[in-house]
């Protein structure tokens, strides 16, 4: 996938810590909803230039994915 955008994809979260981010997308992906990490290799080459891994769901499921985590976050 060249363009995340052009596939219908949004960035939810960055995560500066791949254990948190596999977390996160382990998270969504046991409640159905399909989810990309983004820079995982980027982040291990060039740290600065990243800004972090992102977290990327389709833009119809952003909402519930955001939900989703910060459910799991406060629990």
């Amino acid at each position: 996938m060249d363009d995340p955008e052009a596939a219908g994809l949004v960035t939810i979260r960055r995560f500066g810590d791949m254990s948190e981010a596999l977390m996160a997308q382990g998270c969504l992906e046991s409640a159905g909803i399909e989810c990309f990490l983004a820079d995982t290799n980027m982040g291990r080459v060039d740290w600065p230039l990243t800004r972090g891994m992102r977290l990327q769901v389709k833009a119809d499921d952003a909402a519930d994915a955001l939900a989703l985590l910060e459910q799991s976050a406060s629990a």
